[in-house]
Parts: C-alpha cells; sequence; structure tokens
C-alpha cells in the first residue's frame, strides 16, 4: 500500500471517529437547577391536550409548583425516580390530588432544539402514552397543577406534576 493511500485511509477512519464522538457526546445542559421555562412549557402542552379533549385548563398553583420542583430537585439528587411518599401532605387544601413523575437523559449534540424543552416535549408524549398517566393529565375532577422540572449536572431532566382539586371558596 503507497503512503498516499494510507494516509488517505487513516484520516477517513480519524474522522469517522470524530463524527461518531460529536454524534455521542452529551448535549450539556445551559443551566442546572429548576427550569421554570420548561415547566411553563410543559403546562402549555398539557392544557393544549386538555382543550382537544374538551376539559378545562389546569391552572398553575404556586404551591403546587414548589413541592413538584422540590421533588424533581430530590430525585435529581438521589438520580432515583419515584413517586414522593408525602405530596398529598405538603399539598394543602384539596379534595383530590395526584402525582405524576418522568425523568430522561440527555440527548445528544446532533438533534437540534433547546435540549431541555425538547425533552420535556418527550416526556410529556411519554407520560400521555402511559394509561394512569394520562387519566391524569386529563382528569376532569383537577382544576390545578405544579410543575417542577429540574436539570441535574449531567443534563438529565426530572420532572414531578402535581395536581389539585382545590376545596371550594
Amino acid at each position: 500500500m503507497s503512503f498516499d493511500r494510507f494516509l488517505a485511509y487513516a484520516v477517513g477512519a480519524l474522522s469517522a471517529v470524530l463524527v461518531f464522538a460529536l454524534l455521542t457526546t452529551q448535549a450539556a445542559p445551559s443551566e442546572v437547577g429548576s427550569n421554570r421555562v420548561a415547566a411553563d412549557h410543559m403546562l402549555d402542552l398539557v392544557n393544549e391536550v386538555r382543550a382537544g379533549e374538551g376539559l378545562l385548563p389546569l391552572e398553575p398553583a404556586e404551591d403546587i409548583a414548589q413541592v413538584a420542583e422540590r421533588w424533581s430537585a430530590e430525585m435529581a439528587a438521589d438520580r432515583d425516580m419515584r413517586h414522593n411518599p408525602t405530596f398529598a401532605e405538603e399539598i394543602c387544601c384539596w379534595q383530590i390530588t395526584t402525582e405524576n413523575v418522568a425523568w430522561s437523559e440527555p440527548h445528544r449534540l446532533w438533534r437540534p432544539g433547546d435540549p431541555v424543552l425538547r425533552i420535556t416535549d418527550e416526556l410529556h408524549e411519554a407520560l400521555l402514552n402511559s394509561p394512569g398517566h394520562r387519566a391524569n393529565l386529563l382528569d376532569d375532577g383537577v382544576d390545578q397543577i405544579g410543575i417542577g422540572v429540574f436539570v441535574d449536572e449531567d443534563g438529565n431532566v426530572w420532572i414531578t406534576q402535581n395536581f389539585r382539586r382545590s376545596l371550594p371558596d
């Protein structure tokens, strides 16, 4: 094999390795911690689906969002997706209360768009495709929601949705 041919193969192989490395490198989060923009985005997605089903939109409730944010941060710290065993005690003034949790690892760089919002979209779809989670999202017995989205240092996205039927005035 000639040196020129060897050099061409070597450059081609190195290029393939670099492209593979770029495609498999995880997107670093722009900000670590609670992400209210993504939570608001998820609220819009939830209410779009509810409107399509002829349901009233869920009103955001700050006290519920704080519970959801704390739980998403705790799941991230523990690296363990699980339901909050005390969320019903942490949320006040309810007739009905339910919870959805979700998690996703970071996406690859080759996927376009804001990684956290894109993951939020995909987690929303995953929740809709799960009968129990979908039932919580489309429950006409609830009127308020709090959403916590937390991005950890590795770009994992942790989401908690807490729903409440508020007490009558």
